[in-house]
């Protein structure tokens, strides 16, 4: 009778567990969804793009940009993959499609003209995660996930000073 009682309870808790998880991803606005999701995507550009950057370049500035990025963006990788398990959301396994072209064109240079082009599209693609984050922070409607954007903001700035410095070490 107790294992009958044990599996049943188990079995209601396999139903219900997955239920919950939809539930929470209802209460998940698609803005707040698409924020977190290309946040991650985000955030795997940056560490396979920093890592790339820091085996490539010979630049002082450029090599000290990369090394922050994948240090940075793998503890904020760890932290937004948490918030999309807890709220049910699936995550990206790898940059979006356009993220992986700007890897494979960045990794066919080499020297000077991968140093000014890695560096631009770092200033490029922080001007934008400033502008996202901050549009979550204002309007997103999950506060777990404006908070999230709130605190990246001020280390997404020191990521596009360390850009602008690169670029102009470049």
């Amino acid at each position: 009778m107790l294992r009958r009682c044990a599996a049943a309870i188990v079995m209601v808790g396999a139903l219900v567990a997955p239920a919950s998880a939809t539930a929470a991803a209802k209460t998940v606005s698609p803005q707040d969804e698409t924020y977190l999701t290309t946040a991650i995507a985000g955030d795997r550009f940056e560490i396979q793009g920093g890592t790339m950057a820091a085996g490539k370049t010979g630049n002082a500035a450029v090599k000290t940009l990369a090394q922050r990025l994948v240090s940075d963006h793998s503890k904020s990788l760890k932290q937004a993959l948490a918030v999309a398990r807890r709220l049910g959301i699936k995550a990206p396994n790898k940059p979006d499609p356009p993220m992986q072209w700007e890897l494979r064109i960045t990794a066919s240079l080499a020297g000077a003209d991968f140093d000014r082009w890695w560096s631009d599209l770092e200033v490029q693609d922080h001007k934008q995660d400033i502008a996202e984050a901050t549009t979550e922070k204002r309007a997103g409607s999950n506060a777990t996930i404006k908070n999230l954007a709130a605190q990246e903001i001020p280390t997404l700035r020191t990521h596009l000073k360390l850009a602008e410095e690169a670029l102009a070490a470049s």
